[in-house]
């Protein structure tokens, strides 16, 4: 009996099909608006946001200061053990850090340097990560009992979380070192990336000479 009713409960947790409705309807909902600039200015007579609902807005999305996309995914993707705010706490303590490093750079240079040196540690991290971003992947494809690894053209979204990757496991393998501490390392490693240098970018360089050199196997990917 209980073997059944443990069956039962299997099937109704475990489903592989897809989502058929949304709370939205698509009739009465429009999308957000996340951007401050205009969220100030005052909609049109004609616009359907006078007379409809508004879809509620995703936490990452909000036009906070404090908040960012790029680097709420940037928490997730650093997060180990389902321990989120430790993961947050290390990745804002490298953006002070950064901030605390670009402000002592400013401070010590002329002031034609401080027009290039940027203050603002969320667009050091965004740039660096950007830098980061490698435009082909390597993906196994099996041919006559044979696997190969084939190089495959990547979409942005992917590059920008295999990007997080690869920097992650590089803190991660020198914090475990004991080389210094997690934020320490990220902040570091999000520096250089800014300036197309450091670990993250090697490792980017090393995997498009991989790719490069495996592209006799692209006619598999089909």
């Amino acid at each position: 009996m209980t073997t059944k009713l443990a069956r039962i409960a299997q099937k109704r947790w475990i489903s592989s099909t897809t989502s058929t409705s949304n709370m939205y309807d698509p009739r009465v909902f429009r999308e957000p608006v996340t951007d401050v600039q205009e969220l100030r200015k005052p909609l049109d007579v004609d616009d359907e946001r006078n007379f409809l609902f508004v879809k509620a807005m995703k936490s990452d999305a909000t036009p906070v200061f404090y908040r960012d996309h790029v680097i709420d995914k940037l928490i997730r993707v650093c997060t180990k053990d389902g321990e989120k705010e430790t993961s947050r706490r290390n990745v804002h303590s490298a953006l002070e850090i950064i901030k605390r490093r670009q402000y002592k750079a400013w401070v010590k240079a002329s002031d034609e340097e401080k027009k290039n040196i940027e203050l603002d540690p969320f667009v050091v991290a965004k740039k660096g990560i950007k830098n980061c971003h490698p435009l082909m992947k390597l993906q196994g494809v099996t041919r006559g009992g044979t696997t190969y690894q084939v190089p495959f053209p990547i979409e942005e979204p992917e590059a920008e979380f295999r990007a997080m990757k690869m920097m992650r496991d590089i803190c991660r393998v020198r914090s475990k070192h004991g080389e210094t501490h997690f934020k320490d390392i990220l902040a570091t490693e999000l520096l250089a990336a800014s300036q197309n240098e450091g670990s993250t970018i090697s490792a980017k360089q090393e995997l498009h000479k991989t790719c490069e050199a495996n592209r006799a196997y692209a006619h598999y990917r089909a």
